[in-house]
């Protein structure tokens, strides 16, 4: 067809109607050939966003097959992609709980996201594994009841509060200060570290990280305990860092299905795919522990899901974790994150809805698994040191077991790192924190400023001396009850 044809079928595709017929006809109409097959691609982008949206021809109701074949046949308004595809896998279908909007917020000028959590389960699905978070220095004046000075006032009344929260305060300071702030100390104790307190610089504020140590061995409730001081009583508080984590001791959840997930798409939230990497051996693995990463860590969000009894070292043990650390980057983290951290978990990707109705394991449980993993551990190379000249000492030395024992032990040098009691509870470790001997009752005599000796004044023995010593001294022998001298 020449040039006036498609200057017909362009007027046909959007010419105005009259009377009570739609505005605009759809613009493509299947029933009519196409005189040009590709006409339509060569329009610009700007052509079809100046087109209306199409009008339902038949009025009122459902859509006929004609209209639902019009709309398949527009071309998207961009190629910038989508959420993710479904395909025809079971396994596959996108959770009506991931449908949810996300909540924006705007703070400092800034766009940000608020993690959301899934709706109505997941809230005993996992436990908090770590935990940083940032306040005003303004706080201490506000624990304290009044104003202070000296730094070693502000660490002294946190450490105070941080023992009432966790069960443990801050033992001593390090000897550089971390997270671009001047100083740093460490919370719990030297040997057995739950997390650090720094302070100086960075607009006046105070950082408080717990770590997964910590977490373990602070006392029972404080999740709550911090919630209600973060929200209570703290001055302009934020969490910038949360680690929550699920732990599968079977191993029905596993990194090799974790990684199936990743493949199906189940780890896509926001329509691209995610950054993976593989650690360990995968094609052979020798009992090492394989770990898969999800995101990158400068994110927001970042998981990993790795083989936690192998880490800890049992090459045959099938204690799986997967963990989900949330970062304040372009995102505010709710403080209730931490009374409901496994709903933040099971919201944070649509492959976690295999978690539904699980709940994570007991503290004490967890503890003990990593103690009789770590025993195990430290038995084994143990006897690849020592285990022959045990042989020598007790088969050609005859030295008895008891003598063995004593003379390969070791005094006063506590126990292995991940053995010490401290690991298991803050009661079992270092009871003696800043707090607790910042505030000393001095005997103020022995630093009160001696005074000087008066000065040694000779005083006069004749009339004429008297009259000149008063008047020296702006005085009267009256003033001085010295009674005049005769003569």
């Amino acid at each position: 067809m020449g040039r006036n044809s498609h200057v017909v079928l362009e007027a046909h595709d959007v010419r105005r109607e009259t009377g009570t017929e739609p505005r605009y006809r759809a613009i493509f109409d299947p029933d009519m050939p196409m005189a040009m097959p590709n006409m339509a691609k060569k329009r610009d982008l700007r052509y079809w966003l100046s087109l209306p949206r199409i009008g339902a021809w038949g009025g009122a109701g459902r859509d006929s097959e004609r209209q639902r074949a019009a709309r398949r046949a527009l071309p998207p308004t961009s190629n910038t992609g989508g959420k993710c595809q479904r395909t025809d896998s079971d396994a596959f279908l996108t959770p009506p709980d991931y449908l949810r909007p996300v909540e924006l917020v705007l703070e400092d000028g800034q766009v940000k996201i608020v993690q959301t959590r899934a709706n109505g389960w997941g809230d005993d699905l996992a436990h908090v594994d770590q935990v940083t978070f940032v306040i005003h220095e303004d706080t201490c004046h506000v624990i304290a009841g009044h104003r202070m000075v000296a730094d070693d006032d502000f660490i002294s009344t946190m450490s105070w509060k941080l023992q009432q929260i966790f069960g443990f305060g801050v033992a001593s300071k390090r000897p550089r200060g971390m997270n671009f702030y001047r100083d740093t100390w460490v919370l719990g104790q030297d040997d057995v570290c739950y997390g650090n307190l720094s302070f100086g610089g960075q607009r006046n504020t105070m950082c408080v990280q717990l770590t997964a140590v910590g977490c373990m061995a602070a006392n029972s409730g404080w999740e709550q305990r911090l919630f209600d001081f973060l929200r209570d009583v703290a001055v302009n508080p934020r969490l910038t860092r949360v680690d929550v984590a699920y732990d599968d001791f079977d191993g029905e959840y596993n990194v090799d299905r974790m990684y199936s997930d990743v493949q199906a798409g189940l780890f896509n939230c926001g329509g691209r795919n995610p950054f993976v990497e593989k650690r360990s051996d995968w094609d052979n693995p020798d009992g090492s522990g394989r770990t898969l990463y999800i995101g990158k860590r400068a994110n927001g969000k970042f998981c990993r899901g790795y083989e936690k009894g192998r880490e800890q070292g049992c090459k045959s043990s099938e204690w799986f974790r997967v963990e989900v650390e949330f970062k304040n980057v372009d995102r505010i983290i709710p403080f209730d994150i931490l009374l409901n951290a496994g709903s933040y978990l099971a919201g944070a990707y649509p492959a976690f809805e295999i978690f539904r109705g699980k709940k994570t394991p007991e503290r004490i449980k967890t503890i003990m698994q990593e103690a009789e993993f770590a025993f195990d551990h430290y038995l084994h190379y143990a006897a690849l040191q020592v285990g022959r000249l045990v042989n020598y000492m007790r088969d050609v030395a005859k030295w008895s077991e008891e003598s063995i024992v004593k003379s390969l032990a070791r005094p006063g040098v506590g126990f292995p790192q991940r053995l010490k009691l401290a690991n298991i509870s803050a009661d079992l470790g270092n009871r003696s924190f800043v707090h607790d001997y910042a505030h000393v009752d001095y005997d103020m005599d022995e630093f009160a400023r001696p005074q000087s000796e008066p000065e040694q004044i000779e005083l006069p023995t004749t009339v004429e001396g008297w009259k000149q010593f008063c008047r020296a001294n702006k005085t009267t022998l009256v003033d001085l009850g010295v009674s005049p001298i005769q003569g």
